[in-house]
Order: structure tokens, then sequence, then C-alpha cells
């Protein structure tokens, strides 16, 4: 069965791939069209992508849980598993937010020093 697709999915992510074309990856104006892309991808995507990346080891195992159950993951446990420092996985995170910011896109549960409790039994 086919699941409904939102067009600006389809404009996004062409838009993104004219991006890396013409300032490659690392550029900002790349990185926000990434970012916009993801948030028009269809759940239904973003669960094939969190499958594959749990599959290929992209991500840290999760850092607890917060009491409505919702997955955590800790900076330094993202920094530990990607082999770089905490201050640069922090860069990266203040940049993804920056651009975020930037696009009109909400840093909602993105929690910085922040002290939630976490329970570590799911």
């Amino acid at each position: 069965m086919n699941k409904p697709v939102n067009p600006e999915f389809f404009k996004a992510f062409d838009h993104y791939k004219n991006m890396v074309k013409q300032y490659g990856d690392d550029h900002p104006i790349t990185e926000r069209a990434f970012l916009l892309t993801l948030h028009y991808t269809p759940e239904h995507i973003k669960a094939e992508m969190d499958a594959k990346a749990k599959e290929l080891n992209l991500l840290p195992p999760v850092s607890g849980y917060t009491d409505d159950g919702k997955p955590m993951y800790r900076l330094e446990d993202i920094a530990k598993h990607l082999g770089m420092s905490f201050e640069e996985a922090e860069q990266h995170l203040l940049r993804m937010m920056d651009n975020r910011n930037a696009i009109g896109l909400s840093n909602e549960g993105v929690l910085v020093n922040s002290n939630i409790h976490i329970n570590r039994v799911q």
C-alpha cells in the first residue's frame, strides 16, 4: 500500500540535492536544506531511517527515558559513540539548533544543560 507523502517533502528533497551539488555537504545552506527535508519527511520514512540507523550502529544506545517514555540521548554518549570530543559534539548540536532556528523550525525537545530525570529502565 502506498502511503501519502506531502509534496513539500519532494520539493525540499530536490532542493537539498541541488544544494549538495552547488555547495557541498558541510555548507550551512545545505545543512538547512537537509533539516527542512527531515521536517517534511513522512513518519513512515522516518521510522525506516531510524531502523536503518540502528542497524548500521550510527547512534549509541538510548541513554535513558523520560518519565513519559520518550527516549533521550545524552550528548556525552553521542560524542563517545561517534569518536569526537564533547566540545565538538556540542558545537555540532548548537549549529544544528541555529540552522533550525534560521529556517523557522522549533528546537522544542532538544534540551541543553537540562536536569531532566532520565529513567534508565524501559
